[in-house]
């Protein structure tokens, strides 16, 4: 289990990283761009401190300027990978609220890859977004990665 999510979370780790890199080098000015780059690196932060058992510094949709977006996004992909890395995976079920203060249970391994395919919807929404106004978005498919 620990090999295929440390590949998946490197993989989310170097496409976030592309995305990053795109951002920071363009003027974009859709708006909603920056609200998904901020729901993107709160989301990170907000499943991490729950499969911790820690209180979310953010909320889902709080918004953060450019600046604190990437950086957010950055260090929460690194803190994934770092946990993985730890290999403290052997918890089975993580007991959390959602952020509607409902009580959950879930499977560790379908968290990890909800966060996964989570930031893959998003980084997809984002391309387009940027596409729209003349941005080459980075080709961030899984197979680019593995390729690279």
């Amino acid at each position: 289990m620990k090999e295929h999510y440390t590949r998946l979370f490197e993989y989310n780790l170097w496409a976030n990283n592309e995305f990053s890199e795109v951002l920071r080098a363009n003027q974009y000015q859709n708006p909603k761009i920056l609200k998904l780059l901020s729901h993107l690196a709160n989301a990170q932060a907000i499943w991490l401190s729950r499969i911790k058992n820690e209180k979310s510094p953010v909320g889902v949709w709080d918004e953060h300027t450019e600046k604190e977006a990437l950086e957010l996004w950055g260090n929460t992909s690194q803190d994934w990978l770092d946990f993985i890395y730890s290999g403290d995976l052997e918890q089975e079920t993580i007991s959390y609220k959602n952020s509607k203060g409902q009580e959950f249970e879930s499977r560790l391994g379908d968290i990890l890859t909800h966060v996964v395919n989570h930031g893959t919807h998003h980084r997809g929404q984002i391309a387009l977004m940027l596409r729209e106004e003349g941005i080459d978005p980075p080709a961030s498919d899984f197979i680019f990665y593995v390729r690279d």
